[in-house]
């Protein structure tokens, strides 16, 4: 029996082992700050994504009534985005809103908020802030 455990204490290292990750008591990092900002609809099947000034700035609330979103920034409304079919988005461009982008029968319309200010987007940004799911990289949609 004492040879075994004298073997035991031989056979074990003498330097201490480093921890495995996870278990060295150090800080967690630093959050970063978000840097893009964006808002997928799965229901629609779209993802939207705003200009870097928008990141940690603008937030997204859904609509009650319908599929769409606000983006908020101080209590006031930078752009409001729904999303339809041909038939609901000739109905909405009545009202203001104008088409943002399509695809096989889904239409996502786009109006400005009165809160939009240095926050508007530019029409190059606009054309370029909605990617349907599944759509590929030179595939464009309009």
């Amino acid at each position: 029996m004492k040879t075994l455990v004298l073997a035991l204490l031989v056979g074990l290292p003498l330097s201490q082992q480093t921890p495995p990750p996870g278990m060295h008591r150090s800080p967690a990092p630093e959050a970063q700050p978000m840097r893009r900002f964006v808002w997928h609809d799965a229901a629609a099947g779209y993802t939207f994504t705003g200009p870097p000034r928008w990141a940690g700035v603008v937030q997204a609330v859904p609509l009650e009534s319908g599929h769409g979103v606000r983006f908020v920034t101080d209590g006031k409304t930078v752009l409001t985005l729904r999303s339809g079919d041909d038939a609901q988005a000739k109905v909405r461009e009545g009202t203001g809103e104008r088409e943002l982008s399509r695809r096989d029968g889904r239409v996502v319309t786009a109006q400005v908020g009165e809160g939009a200010g240095a926050l508007a987007l530019s029409d190059e940004e606009m054309a370029s802030a909605v990617q349907w799911d599944g759509g590929g990289s030179a595939e464009a949609d309009r």
